[in-house]
């Protein structure tokens, strides 16, 4: 899974080095696209979905798009809300193997220093998240949300409790520039090591202008599991005027028995791969390898 803000995708669709950049995704999530309603976006073998800040505009600004290979198609649906911070799709658990389907959260939050602010957005970015949550349990969000955790921890502590318990040091009285607020795991890379809680750029690499954090995956508890790798790519103007494209590798276990011969096996391609698929042997459970995971290549 590709997560980008591309500072304006007309312009950028127009290099072959952005166009390998997003063929080599299945899925992408772009922000500040500076779109409307009237341009003809067309990379091949993809399709976008669109949020655009305005239907038509002479200067243009803000903008999501979600995009995914065509042969993904029947497998997206485009989930409808009137936020216009957040552009939501989900993928079919039929294609990812699952037991339930995927929700993405592409985001945009405007800077506080914008003429498009939005008072109090995460809060309404919560509220759009809790209606989803109720029917979805494989939650992600992605984008610039032009927000830092600062010094705070970077994932929700869990209390064994009937009961919530909160303490006035949880409790956040300033709404700007945090992430406190959604009660989710963040899968950002931090500058404190020890913070980083998957596979990926272990030292910690900003991500906009050499010196912030403010694009981020944040993910459900339960979808934590399925989190391979996340890597901050190097910056490039060819791909943004300041931010560095994210990438997030999921995987989701495919049933399988190794004594199953290869003539019964059967093919599934994911990404540019073709992995063999094999019956479940319940007493090999702990003995499985990377290899016999199923990587759906959700890569950033």
């Amino acid at each position: 899974m590709l997560n980008l803000n591309c500072c304006g995708l007309v312009r950028k669709s127009q290099y072959p080095e952005f166009i390998k950049l997003i063929s080599d995704h299945d899925i992408i999530c772009l922000t500040e696209t500076k779109t409307d309603n009237f341009d003809n976006i067309n990379i091949p073998e993809y399709t976008f979905k669109f949020k655009n800040r305005k239907s038509h505009s002479r200067v243009k600004s803000g903008g999501i798009a979600f995009g995914y290979k065509n042969e993904m198609s029947k497998y997206i649906h485009i989930i409808e809300t009137k936020s216009s911070l957040v552009l939501w799709a989900k993928i079919s658990a039929d294609f990812l193997q699952t037991d339930e389907d995927l929700v993405i959260g592409n985001v945009y939050i405007p800077p506080e220093n914008s003429l498009y602010k939005i008072t109090d957005a995460l809060n309404e970015l919560e509220q759009e998240l809790l209606k989803l949550s109720v029917n979805y349990k494989y939650i992600m969000l992605v984008g610039d949300f032009n927000s830092r955790t600062a010094s705070d921890i970077d994932f929700s502590n869990i209390v064994n409790s009937k009961h919530d318990i909160v303490s006035d040091s949880d409790l956040c009285y300033d709404y700007s520039n945090t992430l406190q607020e959604l009660n989710m795991l963040s899968i950002r890379k931090s500058k404190d090591i020890s913070k980083n809680k998957v596979d990926g750029d272990k030292e910690g690499i900003f991500t906009c202008r050499s010196s912030s954090v403010v694009d981020y995956f944040i993910c459900s508890f339960e979808l934590l599991d399925h989190v391979v790798n996340m890597h901050v790519d190097t910056f490039s103007s060819l791909y943004s005027d300041v931010h560095c494209p994210l990438t997030l590798l999921l995987k989701f276990k495919i049933e399988q028995n190794a004594d199953v011969t290869e003539a019964e096996n059967n093919d599934v391609t994911s990404g540019s791969e073709n992995i063999k698929l094999k019956k479940w042997d319940n007493e090999k459970k702990n003995k499985i390898s990377l290899r016999t995971l199923m990587e759906i290549r959700l890569q950033n």
